[in-house]
């Protein structure tokens, strides 16, 4: 009786068991990453961006891993957007500062201009992309990448250091990924 019962349950264990271990599917090959080729070829193709940047910048952003290429520029114009915004803010509180002489508000003032008009141009490139019209959508981002030269050049010619050098360069790069990604859409 013992061995029917070893024998039986064996079996019983075989046949339960059998479905899950057979229905496993097969290993799946990795899926190249579509950030990481995409960050590479832009890096490549423009020394304003680093490689690195550009793939911890996409990846941070929810959805990255699983986007197509519309997708990872809709991502990457939300990111510029953010670093616009913040830039923008930035320089809004920098102006209140005490003892800034006329030409250092002035390069701050320039600036926040600056920054606010990106952020329009980037959240509109955004519905162009969308809505297909991406020879529009790179027009205006191609302003954004403007923005922080503007900024970054008012203070350089009057001679003095930028406070905004670090927002400048991000958002110097998230712009550059944002129109080469437009730009590899058509």
């Amino acid at each position: 009786m013992r061995r029917f019962t070893s024998v039986f349950l064996s079996f019983l264990l075989f046949v339960v068991l059998l479905p899950h271990v057979s229905s496993r599917p097969a290993a799946v090959p990795a899926r190249r990453s579509i950030v990481g080729e995409t960050c590479n070829q832009i890096a490549r193709g423009d020394p304003n961006v680093d490689f690195t940047f550009c793939s911890q910048s996409l990846r941070s952003a929810a959805g990255s891993d699983g986007a197509d290429l519309r997708g990872l520029a809709i991502i990457s114009l939300k990111l510029a957007v953010a670093n616009a915004t913040y830039a923008e803010t930035r320089a809004k509180a920098l102006l209140k500062g005490d003892g800034l002489s006329r030409y250092y508000k002035s390069c701050l003032d320039a600036c926040r201009d600056v920054y606010a008009d990106a952020v329009s141009d980037l959240r509109d490139a955004a519905g162009m992309i969308r809505s297909g019209r991406l020879v529009d959508a790179k027009v205006h981002i191609s302003a954004a990448v403007d923005a922080p030269v503007v900024c970054e050049d008012g203070f350089q010619d009057g001679g003095l250091a930028s406070p905004l050098t670090e927002e400048d360069g991000d958002l110097m790069q998230l712009a550059v990924i944002a129109l080469a990604i437009a730009v590899r859409l058509g």
